[in-house]
């Protein structure tokens, strides 16, 4: 019973001593919290309003992109996702590195000395998602989000566009080879074999075995034709594989000032407060030999 209330007590006593310390420090732990405190209003609240280079905002753009359907004949036959293929286009590193040497739109200066530096650019705006490009929800669709200084917000349409039209330029190089010679291979059959399937589907004396090749080969005759036919439709009315859908929707992401002060503030109390008793810890060694004595010799034996 003695032991427990000796320990308590001794608890009791550190206790009373650490808020001896903090009360022998008030001034130090109040007066340094508050400074740093005023220091951060100042620099976060006052300062702004008269540089405006402090006063740096952020904008979060959504875009919506369209990318072009194929027919499904054609679809199925070139085996071709015009939407994936952008998609992963346009998250391309080289190819968003490109229209950030032209327009800078992750940076807040004007201007970049170096490729090296604009490629840094990217791979941050990639690492903090400054640049998402994905599929949408809505069918043939791709979201694409950017976040941005408030300054660039006028050449951030102008780089979406060249980003949508780097893409179109790559799938009309990369499938429209293939749709042509589609459509070639296609009316070549229809040219040759026309007639003969037309002949085909006019004949009604025949045998079983001889129906069921005229019924297969008037079949393949027809989607032949279907082919050729959503081909030239599909060329009619074909302009771009990727292009911007609507206007971007525009947000302002919250400069968090508030956030930061706070943050600030506590830290500074906290930093204060372990300044306190790092100087009550030296006092206590200045005062009793033996422990300056170790102190001394350990700082001999580092020498």
């Amino acid at each position: 019973m003695t032991e427990q209330y000796e320990n308590n007590n001794e608890d009791e006593i550190s206790l009373i001593d650490l808020f001896a310390v903090l009360v022998r420090y008030r001034k130090l732990v109040v007066i340094g919290t508050l400074a740093v405190a005023l220091a951060a209003f100042a620099w976060l609240f006052v300062l702004p309003k008269f540089v405006p280079s402090l006063n740096k905002k952020t904008l979060t753009i959504s875009y919506a992109l369209k990318t072009e359907r194929l027919p499904s004949s054609v679809a199925f036959s070139v085996n071709y996702d015009i939407l994936l293929t952008a998609t992963n286009y346009m998250n391309d590193v080289r190819v968003l590195a490109d229209a950030q040497r032209e327009f800078s739109i992750f940076a807040d200066e004007k201007k970049v000395p170096s490729v090296s530096a604009y490629n840094k650019q990217i791979q941050d705006a990639i690492d903090k998602e400054k640049f998402v490009a994905k599929r949408s929800p809505i069918a043939d669709t791709i979201a694409v989000t950017c976040k941005i200084p408030i300054e660039k917000e006028d050449f951030a349409d102008d780089f979406i566009k060249k980003i949508a039209k780097m893409a179109s330029d790559y799938i009309e190089a990369d499938l429209m080879p293939e749709i042509n010679t589609l459509e070639d291979n296609a009316d070549r059959i229809l040219e040759k074999y026309g007639d003969l399937g037309l002949s085909e589907k006019k004949s009604s004396s025949s045998s079983s075995s001889s129906s069921s090749s005229s019924s297969s080969s008037s079949s393949s005759f027809t989607n032949y034709a279907d082919i050729s036919s959503d081909i030239k439709a599909f060329k009619l009315k074909h302009d771009m594989f990727v292009q911007l859908l609507d206007d971007a929707f525009v947000i302002t992401d919250p400069a968090g000032r508030t956030i930061k002060f706070i943050v600030a503030t506590f830290a500074a109390f906290f930093i204060f407060v372990f300044i306190a008793f790092l100087l009550n810890a030296v006092a206590n060694i200045k005062t009793d030999p033996y422990a300056s004595n170790i102190i001394k010799k350990a700082w001999d034996e580092g020498k």
